[in-house]
């Protein structure tokens, strides 16, 4: 049975009709839990985040409506393709990212087929002001891990601790297994680990993404050494690391209060906590492939290497596609594209003559592809010519 996120207090809390708020309750729980993607491999209910995302970004899209004038209706069936396109407008001309319009329209777009009017929504790309921002990547170009901002992790773990030892136990759990902050927070350390005959791994299901339990493999059994760690921080109760005196909600704003304290936002020291999970996809590249991730300048393994690592780091990290791995480690041919892009035409020209003329040579050493090259020097003999 799905879990229904209480969406109650948020229909509530919002300024519209009263029979518009009857509406969406029946709507809410009859479809909140249920994907939208007609191209989602599983058909799982939506996670809690996720269904409270789209309950909060619907109300405060009909109550912009609202506040404007245009949604004077009392039932949603008048809901109208000219309301779609106000509230694209009104986003662009916030200056909210592509991304995030994106996201918007396929709540949007789920809120109009279980009205069973899912024409009023249209396919993001036929959306000319959206199609004109730029276009989000899956692919981090910077290092976002701990280590790149010149913080010690062990040294931080340990301030942390000296104030609060359940929460310097969470973080342990993160660098070291790759956790997301409520996954090492729900996580109980008595029943995580699982053996088959010399194989040991952890299977990770409370506070993932989705709800999907995932499968994480044990590479360094020392590593285990954090977990029996964790046994000596939980309650009797719910067998997690969270004291018993909090609930789950309290908890995270004591955890994030302490690390705001501590100076980890991208503002003070330009980090935050899930930059232990970046360093720790970057190490587990390095222990695979025995390179530097391309984030961090390493070279480009073999093609069979490359490829096994990026499906084992994508499922070490809860995701299902390979190419949510460069959201960790980066993309040899993305971080080439962009050195590229910053070469000037003086450098290009004086390591052509320092390795005589020879352009796949100077290709090599400029780190650009010799179509890019060609390219540059047919711009500048055009730019000379003109």
């Amino acid at each position: 049975m799905a879990i229904i996120y209480d969406f109650e207090k948020d229909i509530e809390g919002c300024n519209l009709h009263p029979s518009l708020k009857m509406e969406l309750r029946t709507l809410f729980k009859s479809n909140l839990s249920k994907p939208h993607s007609r191209t989602r491999m599983s058909q799982q209910p939506l996670g809690i985040k996720t269904q409270r995302m789209r309950s909060l970004c619907l109300l405060a899209a009909l109550e912009t409506l609202q506040k404007n004038g245009l949604h004077r209706f009392t039932t949603l069936s008048s809901l109208k393709e000219k309301h779609i396109q106000f509230l694209i407008d009104t986003w662009v001309a916030k200056g909210q990212e592509r991304g995030t319009i994106e996201n918007k329209l396929t709540y949007l777009a789920s809120l109009a087929s279980w009205l069973g009017k899912a024409n009023i929504v249209k396919d993001v790309s036929e959306y000319e002001q959206i199609s004109q921002l730029p276009k989000r990547t899956g692919i981090t170009m910077k290092d976002k891990s701990w280590k790149a901002a010149g913080i010690d992790v062990d040294q931080k773990i340990a301030q942390i601790a000296s104030e609060n030892k359940h929460i310097a136990i969470q973080l342990a759990l993160q660098i070291t297994f790759g956790l997301r902050t409520e996954e090492s927070m729900l996580l109980r350390p008595f029943d995580v680990i699982m053996r088959r005959s010399d194989h040991v791994y952890l299977m990770i299901s409370d506070g993932t993404k989705g709800g999907r339990p995932r499968r994480i493999d044990v590479i360094n059994e020392s590593d285990l050494d954090v977990i029996e760690l964790a046994k000596q921080f939980i309650n009797k109760k719910s067998k997690t690391t969270i004291p018993a005196e909090f609930t789950f909600a309290e908890w995270k704003n004591k955890y994030y209060y302490l690390l705001k304290k501590h100076g980890f936002t991208k503002k003070n020291l330009g980090v935050t906590a899930h930059g232990l999970r970046h360093q720790y996809m970057q190490n587990l590249y390095q222990q695979l492939t025995g390179c530097d991730s391309p984030v961090r300048g390493g070279e480009q393994p073999t093609s069979d290497i490359l490829a096994q690592a990026r499906q084992i780091i994508t499922e070490h990290a809860g995701h299902s596609r390979a190419s949510k791995a460069n959201a960790y480690i980066g993309s040899h041919a993305a971080i080439k594209a962009k050195t590229s892009k910053d070469l000037t035409n003086q450098q290009i020209l004086d390591c052509l003559q320092q390795c005589e003329g020879n352009k796949m040579k100077a290709a090599l050493q400029l780190k650009c592809s010799r179509s890019y090259l060609y390219s540059r020097l047919k711009e500048m003999e055009h730019h000379d010519h003109a």
